[in-house]
């Protein structure tokens, strides 16, 4: 079992279905607003768009997730169209795994090029239906890594690798604990919190008040 923090991959997974809604706590509050006033950036985060961008967009997202589903194929293409594409806004993706599947799909996407992350995670939320919610997702997600070129020995690789995700489970550990991130999808645009798959235009409303 792979700990992180103390904490082992399914006790963590297993909290985030299961654990009851904390009681408030005012200076839990005003710490996680100050954490995320200045969220680190990282060599192996996931990016879309100009590093020169003025707004920075961080999401947590897990694969399993329908809402975080409707974000990538639904509101994002707007997003990225009017916002990132034009330098804009940058949108960091990082892997905030609900469940067991979720992981697995994570590490898969974690398995392929820098070039292809995003074309890949697109695929495994536009295809979440075939895979996410039945009885066997690693078949599921074989059969979309295949698709994509990656053989079954390359592919079981990457569900092996403990580096993958231990990683994986570590930045979502830290967005909990640090952060706040209670649910998916979370965005933190220039470190203000935005939680679930709003509209575009409440986007686009923040993206206005945050340009220079």
């Amino acid at each position: 079992m792979i700990a992180v923090a103390g904490v082992g991959i399914y006790e963590y997974l297993d909290r985030q279905k299961a654990a009851p809604a904390a009681a408030a706590d005012p200076s839990a509050a005003a710490a996680t607003a100050a954490a995320t006033a200045d969220m680190p950036l990282y060599d192996d985060d996931h990016v879309l768009g100009s590093k020169d961008a003025p707004i920075t967009m961080i999401e947590y997202a897990s694969l399993t997730c329908p809402h975080c589903a409707h974000f990538h194929n639904d509101i994002l293409p707007q997003i990225k169209s009017a916002y990132v594409d034009t330098g804009k806004v940058r949108l960091v993706f990082r892997s905030y795994p609900l469940d067991q599947a979720a992981l697995k799909a994570a590490e898969l996407a974690e398995c392929v090029s820098p070039v292809t992350f995003f074309p890949m995670v697109s695929l495994l939320f536009k295809e979440q239906g075939d895979w996410a919610h039945g009885d066997k997702p690693v078949e599921g997600l074989a059969k979309i890594a295949a698709g994509a070129g990656i053989d079954q020995t390359k592919f079981q690789q990457c569900l092996d690798d403990k580096a993958i995700s231990d990683r994986i489970i570590a930045r979502a550990q830290e967005g909990q604990d640090k952060f706040g991130v209670e649910s998916t999808p979370t965005f933190f645009v220039n470190g203000r919190k935005i939680q679930g798959a709003v509209p575009f235009e409440d986007f686009e409303k923040v993206f206005k008040e945050l340009q220079p």
